[in-house]
């Protein structure tokens, strides 16, 4: 069994690169280059090293996946024959899809894989921006970048930009969580001779006239009050503390029992706020039935049996059951087929009808909410009175 021998060209020119990876690149005998548009390839030619590059597969294929699907190909069909070294920009584990796939179709393509190292770019970037990572940071792909990505608490490397269109797509997003004013950096050639620094707004990203494939974005991790207010574990921390034994008086008493009529309460208001179509007020109130949860949820996590979290999971998990329509293979061509997925999925949770319940309670509601909304009496207990009674009848 023939090997792909995968190794890293490092993220910048050749006095970067280990003695070790060069002289084996200078000797290789069947030697690919994933692109030729990297620093150390003016080098490796003046030292007379032959090699096949792909780029002409780039030229050819209109997408990423489409090219690295041929790239990982050819280099299948070459390694029968004979053992393969593959050269990559950087380090061959670091953002290298090429790689991945071939790491997984080793078995089934009859070869094996070896990596041979490189220098990734990261520590180039971090040297390059002069900022002391203490903490942590995160490693992110410009091409499948998403809002829930970004975390302003560390900083963020950003890779796959290579021009000015993929720094405005970047920038859409970023836009999105961080202020407009936030001084960013971009970085090229990291580690090598040619290496730039360039800091702007981020709201002036793409007005640079940069074009580069070793190019990186550097966000410093910073105080964001605005994502703060938007984040859900914060959520948790702020009731978990209300309810704690140095929270808030009335908070840390209250239990499920003694919170029933404010759920209603807020629910009522929200209706009230719908019917008035009252945007704003809508986004208050469905804020005040989301403090109700989350104060449950604090209430239950004190307790030791559940907290946000659990509901939130529970709540994902029931949608995406109750609509195999959408989420898997079931068929629907009417409201009829959609009565009969959904009752369906519900018999297969293990439900039963509750219909003559919801009606005792829907009544009880209604007549709770008209007249004693701010009775102090739990709701559960009023629709235990009401049953009692009606035995006793």
């Amino acid at each position: 069994m023939n090997t792909i021998n995968i190794i890293g060209l490092g993220s910048s020119d050749i006095d970067s690169m280990p003695v070790g990876i060069f002289k084996r690149i200078k000797t290789s005998e069947n030697l690919f280059l994933r692109t030729e548009d990297h620093p150390v390839a003016g080098t490796l030619k003046e030292e007379g090293v032959e090699w096949t590059a792909f780029d002409d597969v780039y030229e050819n294929n209109d997408t990423f996946e489409a090219t690295y699907e041929e790239i990982c190909r050819l280099l299948t069909e070459a390694v029968q024959s004979a053992d393969v070294d593959y050269a990559v920009p950087g380090h061959p584990l670091f953002y290298e899809t090429t790689t991945e796939l071939l790491m997984d179709r080793a078995e089934s393509g009859g070869y094996r894989v070896n990596i041979v190292g490189g220098q990734s770019f990261i520590d180039a970037v971090i040297s390059a921006v002069e900022v002391p990572v203490n903490d942590g940071f995160q490693l992110l792909d410009a091409s499948t970048l998403k809002l829930e990505d970004l975390s302003h608490k560390k900083h963020t490397i950003i890779t796959q930009v290579y021009d000015l269109f993929s720094l405005s797509d970047v920038k859409v997003t970023l836009l999105d969580y961080y202020p407009p004013e936030m001084n960013v950096k971009i970085v090229t050639a990291a580690g090598g001779s040619d290496e730039m620094v360039y800091e702007t707004p981020l709201h002036e990203l793409d007005h640079m006239q940069i074009t580069s494939n070793l190019m990186a974005l550097f966000i410093p991790e910073t105080e964001l009050d605005t994502q703060d207010a938007r984040s859900i574990h914060n959520m948790m921390d702020i009731f978990d503390t209300l309810v704690s034994e140095d929270g808030c008086p009335w908070d840390k008493k209250q239990t499920h029992k003694s919170l029933e009529k404010y759920l209603i309460e807020e629910a009522y208001e929200v209706i009230e706020a719908i019917e008035r179509q009252d945007d704003e007020a809508i986004v208050e109130e469905l804020g005040d039935i989301l403090l109700q949860v989350a104060l449950h949820s604090a209430v239950g996590n004190k307790d030791g049996y559940f907290n946000f979290l659990d509901v939130l999971s529970s709540m994902n998990r029931k949608v995406i059951r109750r609509h195999p329509h959408v989420f898997s293979d079931a068929v629907v061509e009417d409201m009829e087929d959609l009565d009969r997925v959904w009752e369906q999925a519900k018999k297969n949770e293990g439900k039963k009808e509750k219909v003559k319940y919801e009606k005792e309670y829907a009544d009880k509601v209604l007549k709770w909410m008209k007249n004693t909304i701010h009775n102090q009496k739990p709701l559960s207990a009023q629709v235990e009175e009401k049953g009692d009674n009606d035995e006793a009848r």
